[in-house]
């Protein structure tokens, strides 16, 4: 699966509604996969809208890049009329931990640089930890973690660590407050610490869905 995803900060006095319903028309016009809608509350760093594309690999994603129907979703992210803010990714392969194929209530996606210097060593470590999160926290179900292969905004961004979860208080709650997480993930993303490796500029959007997205071409 190769995903595109929009994490939009709407303009003041934008037209939500109206720009939540151009959203999905304009993504389903692009792929029948896909998630557009205002974020979750409260909100986390990102933006308050949030709009996703899967696709079944990255030809298939060049392909759609070359039609009409991308062209219109990118305009519409990049609206000046409706939008301060748009940060954008793309990335596919990468390590997919897939337990729940039916049932899951949001979705979320962080993204980040990583920082100039970091050891190479540490990164690695990062990615094995945050491979095996599944494992160790309740309610997360299905998670990618995978490097952007594409990308635009105010960061170079680098990762983008993909999840399901069962019900959004999981990844407010659980997800958040669990140990692993604490000792294992915390570290990687705290300048105070010796194996510091991503920049504090963080996307983390979250929204509702009605069956998990990583499971869409399962």
């Amino acid at each position: 699966m190769f995903n595109a995803v929009f994490s939009v900060t709407l303009a003041e006095g934008a037209n939500a509604e109206q720009y939540v319903a151009d959203a999905k028309a304009a993504a389903e016009a692009v792929s029948p996969v896909f998630l557009a809608d205002m974020v979750l509350e409260p909100p986390m760093p990102g933006g308050n809208f949030f709009c996703e594309v899967g696709f079944a690999d990255q030809a298939a994603y060049e392909a759609a890049k070359d039609g009409e129907a991308w062209g219109a979703l990118t305009a519409l992210m990049n609206d000046s009329a409706s939008v301060a803010n748009c940060e954008f990714i793309a990335f596919g392969e990468g390590t997919l931990t897939l337990q729940e194929k039916e049932k899951s209530t949001c979705h979320r996606v962080l993204f980040f640089s990583i920082r100039e210097g970091a050891d190479p060593a540490m990164v690695e470590k990062m990615e094995a930890h945050m491979n095996d999160m599944c494992a160790h926290v309740p309610g997360l179900r299905n998670c990618k973690f995978a490097p952007v292969v594409e990308s635009s905004g105010t960061d170079e961004w680098a990762y983008a660590y993909e999840c399901d979860f069962d019900e959004p208080t999981s990844f407010l709650g659980k997800y958040m407050s669990t140990p692993f997480h604490f000792l294992y993930i915390d570290k990687f993303f705290e300048p105070a610490c010796g194996e510091w490796v991503a920049n504090p500029n963080l996307c983390t959007p979250y929204l509702a869905q009605e069956k998990p997205f990583l499971a869409s071409f399962e």
